[in-house]
């Protein structure tokens, strides 16, 4: 089964998230929350070159409230009894084929198996929209 790649887009020079991100040919078309109407792809609002553009990848996964988590969020994570606020870098490449966790570098970092069961993971917010986080994030 094929995992369709998401990206939402934060515009540099707005200081704005974009709900989604879909890289083109020649620039990035940015697009507002749909609400569900779309299947979740957004609705287009604007072009904007990709130098504007920090595109960020979705792990594939959703927090505790259903919230999908991307590069760049801030995460409140629970393993085992540990508990410690994170940041989602770079997503690994290849991650499913290379049997590795989306947050693996994250639960790495803390010594966490890719493998837990019991993993509980909730957005904060992320490191654009919400900078005062990232000091909180070990």
């Amino acid at each position: 089964m094929i995992r369709e790649i998401r990206f939402r887009c934060w515009h540099k020079k707005e200081k704005k998230m974009y709900y989604r991100g879909y890289q083109k040919w020649s620039h990035v078309l940015l697009c507002e929350d749909d609400h569900g109407k779309e299947s979740g792809r957004g609705i287009p609002v604007k072009r904007e070159s990709f130098e504007a553009c920090e595109l960020l990848e979705s792990t594939g996964l959703e927090d505790i409230r259903g919230r999908e988590i991307f590069e760049g969020d801030i995460v409140r994570v629970n393993s085992g009894g540990l508990n410690f606020v994170g940041a989602v870098d770079a997503i690994p490449d290849m991650h499913r084929s290379r049997g590795l966790h989306p947050l693996h570098d994250l639960l790495e970092k803390h010594g966490i198996s890719d493998r837990t069961e019991d993993l509980v993971v909730e957005v904060l917010g992320n490191r654009f929209e919400n900078p005062e986080l990232v000091q909180e994030a070990v």
